[in-house]
């Protein structure tokens, strides 16, 4: 193992300056944007060290795992850290800023935001030694629209176009301003055009690491990638994951098999520690949302119910008792999370005598009894995140059953009857930009759970206006004034979020827990020893 020295690392962040420059409409205007990726941000004595093998514990697996053989597929990856063997257009940071990966600039055509241009970068290659182009992009982009690899980006699409051998053309169906946040989704990667078609089907991609093998519901082994376009990357030559269970992963971290573990359940950090572990936190992660189904015939259906559930559950002792962070942000019911600015709280998130008040006016003056609600332990903590809400509806005389599931196979289970807006269930909700957030209730059909009426409809309206609007200071208000909207129907229930953690052994270097878990990046982490 060897250092890079400190001048070698300053010329690797000029290197990352230049390539990773973005041309971005986000605000009014287009603007010229040369932010450094988040690794770049290292103190000046920093020494990254190259070598040694980075082998981490996952305890929140892919959901889609399970439903494929082909574990080399990026939408039947083991988890959703897709970024260790693949790469995308773009990157969203720690920040929630838009970062370039195999697109260096981008940009609308005009005010209409309709038609969206993407310059690749130039002189990427594949593991297997093909230079990335257009062609690429265009095949993998329309496999995945093919495979419907992500509601924000199927909704809009109407086509992409190669436009010479590095640019790209994307042209919508409807106006969408903050359409390149949804090319940084996860699955949406970028793999080579084959003459069989058969695209993202063999695990080549232009990520920092090479796939040796898989097993599609328990491991992957990966070798560091010689000819990766971000110079010097990555410091590790070798990368494995595996996931596992709370316990193993514990078990798994005091024997030294793991030096990472990922989202860690948040009451065992002390367990960490105390075996010389550090643990670190990141600003947000997913929420737990409770879709209900109102095509059926539901207590729920009349919205006084559905307001009286949110308005009984104590989503500080959720953050209190589960995650030992009390006074911490809760869900506002629109899919928002409170890591954006444009998160708008309810303006008493918790309010016994008010759901008392609305059963009575509905009917129920002496409480009632729910349907079942289904949910899969995504998150260790999850299952007392769940006996807290049960706990907490009683107060208000509402029982439930919230019954726990295997998480292989999970979605199917929910949408075998009553498709497809599901059955009673807890999905996640990821953090996002508050476009794709509150675009949610008009893309996801088990999210907006057959909402309907005159709100639904003043809320659909309003969101399209919002996303064609080229202000970005003017979208804010717009933003707010949707989660009103919903909030005055509880279309679902949004618990809040948790803290994504990871404990990781002293000599893993520059490993940080994103909030949106599938932006982990590997690229940019050394071990010292």
């Amino acid at each position: 193992m060897h250092s890079i020295t400190k001048r070698d690392f300053l010329q690797l962040i000029g290197v990352g300056a230049s390539a990773l420059a973005a041309f971005s409409l986000i605000g009014s205007s287009a603007a010229y944007s040369a932010q450094l990726p988040a690794w770049a941000a290292l103190p000046e004595e920093a020494a990254p060290k190259t070598g040694g093998k980075l082998v981490y514990g996952q305890t929140y697996p892919n959901w889609a795992v399970g439903t494929s053989d082909n574990g080399r597929h990026p939408h039947f990856w083991i988890d959703l850290l897709t970024r260790s063997i693949w790469n995308c257009l773009l990157w969203v940071d720690h920040d929630f800023n838009l970062q370039g990966e195999l697109a260096e600039s981008w940009g609308p055509t005009d005010d209409t935001l309709t038609v969206w241009d993407f310059k690749l970068r130039e002189g990427v290659t594949f593991h297997h030694g093909k230079e990335m182009t257009s062609e690429d992009a265009v095949a993998s982009i329309n496999e995945h629209i093919a495979l419907k690899g992500s509601s924000f980006l199927n909704k809009w699409f109407a086509k992409v176009e190669a436009q010479g051998k590095y640019g790209l053309r994307f042209t919508l169906n409807a106006p969408y301003a903050e359409f390149p946040y949804a090319l940084a989704e996860y699955r949406l990667t970028i793999g080579p055009a084959a003459a069989s078609g058969a695209i993202l089907a063999d695990g080549i991609g232009t990520g920092p690491f090479k796939l040796v093998q898989v097993d599609n519901r328990r491991g992957f082994q990966a070798v560091r990638n010689e000819n990766y376009w971000l110079k010097g990357r990555p410091f590790v030559d070798e990368l494995e994951g595996y996931v596992v269970n709370s316990q193993t992963a514990i078990n798994g971290f005091r024997s030294g098999q793991f030096n990472v573990v990922f989202n860690i359940d948040p009451t065992t950090a002390g367990q960490y520690e105390s075996s010389g572990g550090l643990v670190h936190k990141s600003k947000g992660g997913d929420q737990f949302l409770i879709s209900l189904p109102k095509n059926l015939d539901l207590v729920w259906n009349d919205p006084r119910i559905r307001e009286a559930i949110s308005l009984s559950i104590d989503r500080d002792a959720i953050n209190t008792i589960v995650y030992n962070d009390p006074g911490s942000w809760v869900g506002n019911d629109t899919q928002m999370s409170g890591l954006n600015h444009e998160f708008l709280p309810r303006e008493k998130p918790y309010d016994l005598e008010r759901a008392k008040q609305l059963l009575a006016e509905a009917g129920h003056p002496n409480g009632l009894d729910l349907p079942t609600i289904v949910f899969c332990p995504s998150f260790p903590e999850e299952p007392r995140v769940m006996a807290v809400v049960a706990e907490s509806l009683k107060k208000a005389g509402i029982n439930v059953e919230i019954r726990e599931m295997p998480c292989d196979g999970f979605s199917a289970y929910t949408v075998q009857v009553n498709a497809p807006f599901g059955r009673p269930a807890r999905s996640l909700v990821g953090p996002r930009n508050p476009a794709i957030n509150l675009g949610r209730l008009v893309t996801n059909d088990s999210e907006a759970a057959a909402w309907t009426g005159a709100k639904a409809d003043a809320f659909k309206k309003l969101y399209a206006e919002t996303i064609a609007e080229p202000s970005a200071e003017k979208r804010v208000e717009m933003y707010r004034e949707c989660q009103r909207i919903a909030q005055s129907d509880t279309p679902a229930i949004v618990l809040g979020g948790r803290r994504n953690m990871l404990a990781h052994a002293p000599g893993v270097k520059n490993i940080k827990s994103h909030s949106q878990n599938w932006g982990s990046r590997f690229d940019d982490v050394w071990i010292e020893s």
